[in-house]
């Protein structure tokens, strides 16, 4: 008989590994979670101190990037919404 102990990470209520486990299951979940962590990296690399002599190019970069991954995630939720109404 197994007895469910308190290291369990399935027993454990803990936001993070529940945040983690949500996006584990939906592909168009994490794609918006890439975006945002994308555009915060490039707001980062905005920021008033330099890291490299092209910031601004790789910020420019990575918020392009971000958009694209958040508005194709939005649009294929939409759509796959749309398949299952019709």
């Amino acid at each position: 008989m197994a007895t469910a102990s308190e290291s369990d990470p399935s027993q454990t209520d803990e936001p993070l590994y529940r945040i983690l486990k949500i996006l584990r299951g939906s592909l168009l979940l994490s794609a918006v979670a890439i975006g945002v962590l994308l555009l915060v990296i490039g707001v980062v690399f905005e920021l008033p101190f330099q890291f490299t002599s092209q910031d601004g190019v790789i910020a420019g970069i990575l918020g392009v990037f971000g958009i694209t991954a958040i508005v194709s995630a939005g649009s294929f939720y939409v759509l796959l919404t749309w398949f299952r109404r019709n």
